[in-house]
């Protein structure tokens, strides 16, 4: 059925219906149809021919248009690209943007990650700024999500990040909403699920699943209120029977890929003292 939807085939089987009738008919003694006959059969051929040969084009020309059609879809995905890239691009500065706005004090340098540890257990990366960017060993690296780590290591260009999954970091912190304190570390046990713990709390403490652990500036490495994450759940230690709490960061530290370096802070080197508001 779809051989006779085409328009030029339409055209052509009218064509010789038209022919076959007016043949017909002059046979039968209709001379005057008859002498019409060459006329019409002549006419309609050439409007069959001209329908059939409608909107051919030459081998060179369709190989042009194909080589303009390949070109034009180059240039989209190209614009596509490119509009992504800006996209993700604000994205990340609004975010920049965000973590300065809420502290006027910081200074920040933002980093994209471009390079993992695959031999290291505890999902170290390394970032595309370094001394001449203003970055220095112990810097704290975060997102507008919270800690994400500090610089363990820097040279002019590049600096590696040792994040919070890892017991080489050591943070000051307490429960937001209790105010107990404790540290801040990784632990092995818990680094694969993404997953870090706050330790040296007291065994009267009131920490409960859902509290949010924030930094709390002791030490000046790390300014205070930095969101470490929530407690995911609280543990004995099988050796010595004391209390920690299991922190799930908000970032997937495994898969993370721009963050933001802070060189420098209100107080930062300073050691805060802890109050005896604080600790109760």
């Amino acid at each position: 059925m779809e051989f006779f939807s085409d328009k030029k085939v339409k055209i052509v089987s009218i064509t010789i219906i038209v022919a076959l009738l007016f043949m017909i008919l002059g046979g039968a003694g209709y001379p005057l149809l008859s002498s019409g006959v060459n006329f019409l059969t002549k006419g309609l051929s050439q409007v069959s021919a001209s329908a059939a040969g409608e909107g051919e084009k030459t081998y060179d020309e369709l190989v042009r248009e194909n080589e303009e059609l390949k070109k034009e879809a180059a240039d989209l995905r190209t614009q596509l690209v490119n509009y992504y890239d800006i996209k993700d691009e604000n994205a990340r500065l609004w975010k920049y943007y965000k973590i300065k706005k809420e502290n006027s004090d910081y200074e920040i340098m933002p980093a994209s990650v471009i390079r993992r540890d695959s031999s290291q257990d505890f999902y170290s990366f390394t970032i595309d700024v370094g001394t001449s960017n203003g970055v220095h060993n112990q810097d704290p690296v975060v997102t507008d999500q919270g800690l994400i780590g500090f610089i363990s290591s820097v040279n002019a260009v590049s600096s590696k990040v040792t994040t919070i999954l890892s017991p080489d970091l050591q943070a000051g912190a307490y429960d937001k909403r209790t105010k107990d304190s404790g540290i801040v570390g990784g632990n092995a046990l818990y680094a694969d699920e993404n997953k870090t713990t706050f330790t040296k709390i007291d065994a009267n403490a009131k920490i409960k699943k859902g509290d949010i652990i924030t930094t709390s500036g002791i030490g000046g490495i790390y300014p205070e209120n930095l969101i470490v994450g929530k407690v995911s759940d609280i543990k004995y230690d099988k050796y010595d029977a004391t209390k920690y709490a299991v922190v799930t960061p908000y970032e997937n530290i495994k898969k993370i890929t721009n963050v933001v370096v802070i060189t420098d802070f209100k107080n930062k080197g300073e050691i805060k003292r802890v109050s005896d508001k604080e600790k109760k």
